[in-house]
């Protein structure tokens, strides 16, 4: 009987449902930080291909850019095409090349610091990027080659350090020999 009178007088506190959706969504992204960091930065591409389009687009229709510039209708094509093939390689270079490359770096050479290992990590995940994109787009010219490469290297690059930072990680310590007691 206590007990039933004790619950009556306590208030309970009302939880909104968007701060439990928002806190839920949180923790699973946290969780889970290694499926959804690849996709960063192929996405922030997609999205700043669109916004250079649409900028393009109004300056073309307000008369600041000439009519026949195509410059919108390639970025449009890489943001539309380009975002799978650069999805798929984010993915598997990261998987592939920048864990393990991370783990050789950390035995091979425990004295560098965190900074040098993690930009090597994604300088090497960048590097397979840009050559799973150079393998399957095949580029015709120069320029495209570089942009590719810049393309790749940055998504290495961003992603392996947005990967660092957010999960706090650094390489992962070498192990010291078993000291010799005599």
């Amino acid at each position: 009987m206590k007990n039933k009178k004790k619950r009556r007088n306590t208030k309970r506190a009302r939880v909104s449902p968007i701060s439990a959706v928002r806190k839920a969504i949180g923790h699973h992204l946290k969780k889970y930080l290694i499926i959804y960091v690849p996709a960063v930065m192929p996405l922030f591409f997609f999205f700043l291909a669109h916004a250079i389009t649409m900028v393009t687009l109004v300056l073309i229709k307000s008369g600041v850019l000439p009519q026949n510039l195509t410059l919108h209708k390639t970025l449009v094509t890489w943001g539309v095409y380009g975002l799978l093939p650069l999805l798929l390689c984010s993915y598997g270079c990261f998987f592939a090349v920048a864990k393990p490359v991370c783990g050789f770096l950390a035995r091979k050479f425990p004295e560098w610091m965190p900074t040098t290992l993690t930009l090597a990590s994604g300088g090497a995940y960048g590097a397979a990027v840009a050559l799973v994109l150079l393998l399957l787009l095949a580029p015709g010219s120069l320029p495209r080659v570089f942009f590719l490469l810049l393309i790749g290297t940055t998504i290495g690059l961003g992603n392996w350090w947005l990967y660092h930072t957010l999960t706090g990680a650094s390489a992962p310590a070498p192990q010291s020999p078993p000291a010799d007691d005599f």
